[in-house]
């Protein structure tokens, strides 16, 4: 199959950035958005509101479509899809991310925000819907360092060498 050229690398690459930028920013922030103290159930329910459209309008599409451009990587440029020991743990950790995501936290979030509007002031202080929001808390904050980690491996690429066949 052809090869992208120099510039083609450069769009790739550029596109890439920009996704991986919106996934891992939209993580940090829901990250961030779950130390939001809040006084009222009218506050939590936006708060979780806020976290669901972060969710939905910069994770799951920066996600999703770095999946793709990955997958452009592996087509159509030599660093193929597992040549390096460092581009397979980025695409193991990174789908292990979307995966659990999409599957564990996605679900949390989704009953938090539906506890949150239908329950109100009386969130605030209810045992199920603090434990799935400390779990939120965790997943946020484990999901933000994995993501950082594999921004880290992409700039220093280490594990370079070919793996033997």
């Amino acid at each position: 199959m052809k090869k992208l050229g120099s510039k083609g690398m450069k769009v790739l690459k550029t596109i890439h950035l920009i996704l991986v930028m919106m996934w891992t920013i939209g993580v940090v922030s829901m990250a961030i958005l779950t130390f939001v103290s809040v006084q009222s159930g009218d506050e939590l329910y936006m708060k979780f509101k806020i976290i669901r459209f972060i969710d939905d309008w910069l994770v799951i599409p920066g996600a999703t479509l770095t999946v793709f451009v990955g997958i452009a990587y592996g087509v159509w440029t030599n660093w193929g899809f597992f040549k390096h020991r460092w581009i397979t743990v980025k695409w193991i950790a990174g789908m292990t991310v979307i995966i659990v995501g999409t599957f564990v936290l996605s679900p949390w979030l989704d009953a938090n925000l539906e506890t949150a509007d239908k329950m109100r002031d009386a969130a605030l202080t209810d045992a199920d819907f603090l434990y799935q929001s400390e779990l939120v808390f965790y997943c946020g904050v484990f999901f933000s360092l994995v993501l950082l980690f594999l921004t880290g491996i992409s700039v220093f690429k280490p594990w370079k060498t070919k793996k033997h066949s």
